[in-house]
């Protein structure tokens, strides 16, 4: 069976925060996870795990041809310090925030590879979670299209 859009979309973005790594000029390696199932996300807790959760979809045009949707996703990365770290929290925060805004605005990822007309950063937000853990949210919405009537397939971007 096919695959939908939204879904090729969504594991796009797992191998662009897969390929945020040191060998790749960025700060640090990352890992992308998308839980399997719900409160999940407690046993994903490792250094450096971006957890890909997908929002609500919002219906932006329809046409006799087209749909096209604004899908959000927030993308919680994960930070666990020991007692001899020398960065502060919020430089490693700063730092992750940035190398996956760095990924998303490459121009190849912009359009996640045709997938999509672009993708809107929202928002970041830090978290802190127990005394050992912390991270920081980054929400996008990803804007795309499909051929009315056929969410796998897409309409030319």
């Amino acid at each position: 069976m096919a695959t939908p859009i939204i879904e090729t979309i969504a594991t796009t973005l797992a191998g662009y925060i897969n390929a945020i790594t040191t060998a790749a000029g960025f700060n640090q390696d990352l890992t992308a996870v998308r839980p399997k199932r719900i409160h999940l996300e407690g046993d994903l807790n490792d250094d450096n795990t971006v957890i890909i959760e997908q929002e609500s979809a919002e219906l932006i045009d329809q046409t006799d041809t087209t749909i096209t949707w604004r899908q959000g996703f927030t993308l919680q990365a994960i930070v666990i310090d020991s007692d001899t770290a020398t960065d502060a929290l919020d430089t490693r925060l700063n730092k992750i925030r940035s190398d996956i805004e760095k990924k998303l605005c490459a121009s190849a990822s912009l359009r996640l590879g045709g997938l999509a007309e672009g993708i809107i950063f929202k928002s970041t937000e830090k978290f802190i979670s127990d005394p050992r853990l912390a991270g920081i949210a980054v929400n996008i919405d990803v804007i795309y299209t499909t051929n009315y009537g056929d969410p796998y397939s897409q309409s030319a971007v």
